[in-house]
């Protein structure tokens, strides 16, 4: 039909499938990749507020939401006394009804005491954060690496054991530089990418 080789049109495939546009299945066939979500590094949003800036419909699950003693290293992190206390909040986040993260956040409950009143399943923790406690988070660091799904991670993502995760470790904190949320978030590796932009020289 487009007058080329049989190589070409190979190798064209080949770019698609290494580009991630495409991908193979071993004794199946070649098949079109489902669109990956890409998350800027720039803006500080939530979930939702991402989902729905690329045009995906978004959804949640609360797995668990506790308030608990937090071990040392979420105490070190928040900066919080020894008599302080956390909500922990695990929920399994949706894209077009499709599982892709899963996050568990801890928020100190002295920032916002009646937070388990609140419907984490329907509302951006940051809109609540911000709307009813008045806190506008104002910027975050997060680090992330390449991991294996286990099998927990696996069976609440509809993925095999073993398959790639992006798994994000995010502090957020407000212009006064209190930190008011630590997440630890999954994402899968077929279903997210990131993107960042590098300049030769910064401008502070």
């Amino acid at each position: 039909q487009y007058g080329i080789s049989r190589m070409t049109a190979r190798n064209a495939v080949t770019q698609l499938v290494n580009e991630g546009f495409l991908y193979r299945v071993h004794g199946k066939g070649t098949f079109v990749s489902k669109p990956r979500v890409e998350k800027s590094f720039a803006p500080l949003t939530g979930f939702v507020e991402d989902m729905r800036a690329k045009g995906f419909v978004p959804g949640s699950k609360v797995l668990s939401f506790t308030e608990i003693v937090p071990n040392l290293k979420i105490r070190s992190i928040l900066e919080l006394d020894a008599s302080e206390h956390v909500f922990e909040i695990i929920r399994l986040r949706y894209a077009n009804a499709e599982p892709i993260v899963i996050q568990k956040a801890y928020v100190p409950s002295r920032f916002c005491p009646t937070l388990l009143e609140d419907d984490l399943e329907n509302i951006s923790l940051y809109e609540i954060l911000a709307k009813k406690y008045g806190l506008v988070l104002f910027k975050a660091s997060q680090r992330m690496e390449a991991i294996s799904a286990t099998k927990e991670h696996a069976e609440l993502l509809g993925i095999k054991r073993g398959k790639p995760l992006l798994f994000v470790k995010r502090t957020s904190s407000l212009e006064n530089r209190i930190p008011v949320e630590y997440v630890e978030i999954w994402y899968r590796g077929d279903r997210y990418a990131f993107e960042v932009e590098l300049f030769q020289k910064w401008d502070k």
